[in-house]
């Protein structure tokens, strides 16, 4: 019987994973803002502060093979209807960072005209703290839309 030996060589490495949280006034309502940096992924919380989660969704940039390209989300957790504002962030933020994103929105109730500022605060946050390594002028332009 044949015995191979495989030289298995393990580096101990510190975890590349960051975790922020803020919390923001808009227009008069406190947002809190939990961001989970790892290296080419976000994990986002944005909603009352009391943390509330009950919808997610999951964004990543794809190539297509045909040289088309574009975004594939789905919802985590919470119906697709309901995750709505989440897989729409999702589906933004991925296409313009480059990074896979999973983000939570839950905004507090009566509140969800706020989600398109909200994000904007997000982005500076994230531009302003090197998270995001790409130009997000066009992302900012595109949320002026909402």
């Amino acid at each position: 019987m044949n015995s191979t030996t495989y030289g298995v060589e393990v580096e101990a490495t510190e975890p590349r994973m960051r975790h922020e949280m803020f919390v923001a006034d808009v227009r008069g309502v406190e947002l809190a803002f939990q961001v989970y940096h790892l290296e080419d992924q976000l994990y986002v919380y944005i909603g009352g502060k009391e943390g509330n989660l009950t919808q997610c969704a999951f964004g990543v940039r794809v190539r297509g093979g045909l040289g088309g390209g574009g975004v594939a989300t789905t919802t985590l957790i919470g119906s697709e209807a309901g995750a709505r504002a989440s897989s729409d962030s999702a589906r933004r933020l991925a296409m313009k960072s480059g990074k896979s994103i999973v983000i939570s929105v839950n905004m507090p109730e009566g509140c969800e005209e706020l989600q398109g500022e909200a994000e904007r605060v997000l982005v500076r946050y994230l531009r302003e703290n090197g998270a995001l390594e790409k130009d997000m002028k066009e992302l900012e332009r595109a949320l002026d839309g909402l």
